[in-house]
């Protein structure tokens, strides 16, 4: 991995473009005689649902709602991720895929809930993350759980048939199949034991696991699109169990995470002219390649020596790369070659997740009012719900969130804040904007309206004077 997240949207677009590398494989060949065992039932019964969440302290000031910060707010932000699993031993090792999501995951404990098909939900524990492959470990701390059957030793057929899961009430309960159209291997040796395959539909989610029609588990698919080759297929990149259970084992023996060389770049998408060399985006704060001199527009075009040719194996010169190795770069600078040198690091965790963005309509349309005006205040608001006041480390508060206050109109002249969370109105409790809007009806034109808000947690009150009349100048 290159770099840590900046927006989850603007990472995982980024990484399902240069790296999330996943092929799909078939299992058309008799395996070995312990992966054998287990019927179709088996399968969908043991297959498991993971959520994994975590939970974090939002910094002072995290909050922006329509494109204005939130002073003195420290939101507590839960982030779930959803994932499919395989049991892996009696034990009761649950492998997951979770491919470049695994950055996203802060917390060094976070909570693991384990779902079954029959609808038993059981406690887990994260082992260990591989960091270069995006495989997980989960232990199940009570229940039994089922082994589920794998296809190891599998022979990759162009024509095969194969089958994806369908969730259905967060359960695995049918399942949907499809033909491969053509096979082949990705040409980075350090991912050997993948493959690339063309499919006659879209399967499944990226982070799914893909079987052969015997309900054997053959491998997750890491990145879905369509064929350049074949306008009818599908392009998948899925990485075979036999893989994912190398990575897994790794964790088990080590007992925590399996970590990668960091440098903190980020890639632009489009290739170059030459066909070698790629050119650098962005570069992360307090990384090693801001330390060793990189800047955005640069290009690098060798690694110890050895050229760049994409950023596919220029991804994998880094997370192979040993850290606390020095490495050299040489680097073209608006057409002027420069050497430069990086100290490759571990990767280190977020301290805090980047920003909550909110952004709601201008305009919220109230049923009923059959196009009567309102007097207008110059106030957007919208419910305080449990989850928005949850995020504002405001729990159990109800009432209507200010999201704007347009300068010169009556609310403005009140002393109304954006971010202010309006309780009631002349007393009653306000708690949604059409009883706000009806209130609003019953004082009419040239009335009065006594607010009380909550700003930072300190209640006050303030009076706004409604308009005395609707008509506008030309």
């Amino acid at each position: 991995m290159l770099c840590s997240k900046l927006s989850h949207k603007t990472y995982r677009s980024r990484f399902l473009t240069l790296g999330a590398l996943l092929v799909l494989s078939v299992c058309s060949a008799v395996a070995g005689e312990e992966e054998q065992k287990g019927s179709k039932e088996q399968a969908e019964f043991t297959l498991v649902r993971l959520n994994i969440t975590t939970e974090s302290r939002g910094s002072s000031e995290s909050v922006e709602i329509n494109g204005k910060r939130i002073a003195d707010y420290h939101p507590t932000i839960i982030q779930v991720f959803p994932s499919s699993g395989v049991v892996m031993d009696e034990q009761g090792h649950v492998l997951t895929f979770l491919g470049y999501r695994w950055v996203d995951i802060q917390s060094p404990s976070p909570r693991i809930d384990i779902f079954t098909s029959d609808g038993q939900k059981y406690k887990g524990k994260l082992i260990g993350i591989d960091q270069s492959m995006g495989v997980a470990v989960v232990l199940a701390l009570e229940g039994k759980l089922k082994k589920t059957p794998i296809c190891v030793h599998c022979e990759i057929r162009d024509g095969t048939t194969v089958v994806t899961p369908i969730l259905e009430g967060g359960v695995f309960q049918q399942f949907k199949t499809a033909q491969i159209l053509s096979v082949g291997p990705l040409t980075n040796a350090a991912e050997q034991g993948s493959l690339v395959v063309t499919v006659n539909q879209a399967l499944t989610g990226v982070g799914e696991p893909i079987l052969n029609t015997d309900h054997h588990v053959l491998g997750f698919v890491a990145s879905q699109k369509p064929s350049s080759d074949d306008p009818m297929g599908v392009r998948s990149v899925v990485y075979l169990m036999s893989q994912l259970l190398n990575s897994a084992e790794k964790i088990i023996q080590a007992g925590g995470d399996i970590r990668t060389g960091w440098l903190g770049v980020y890639l632009a998408d489009n290739r170059l002219p030459s066909g070698k060399g790629v050119m650098i985006k962005q570069i992360e704060e307090n990384s090693p390649a801001q330390r060793a001199g990189l800047i955005p527009q640069d290009t690098l075009v060798r690694w110890n020596g050895k050229e760049i040719l994409d950023a596919r194996q220029f991804i994998q010169l880094v997370q192979n790369t040993s850290i606390g190795s020095r490495i050299s770069l040489e680097v073209l600078r608006q057409g002027k070659p420069l050497a430069l040198s990086a100290l490759i690091e571990a990767r280190k965790p977020n301290e805090a997740p980047g920003k909550f963005l909110f952004n709601f309509p201008g305009t919220i349309s109230i049923p009923g009012q059959g196009g009567v005006p309102l007097p207008r205040i110059g106030i957007e608001t919208t419910p305080l719900t449990p989850e928005l006041a949850d995020a504002l480390h405001m729990p159990g508060q109800t009432g209507l969130l200010v999201l704007k206050v347009s300068e010169g109109l009556a609310a403005s002249q009140a002393g109304v804040l954006d971010g202010d969370v309006i309780v009631s109105a002349d007393g009653e409790k306000i708690s949604d904007p059409q009883s706000f809007a009806s209130h609003i009806r019953l004082r009419g034109w040239g009335g009065r309206l006594v607010l009380k808000l909550l700003r930072k947690g300190v209640e006050r009150t303030v009076i706004i004077r409604l308009p005395k009349s609707s008509s506008r100048k030309p």
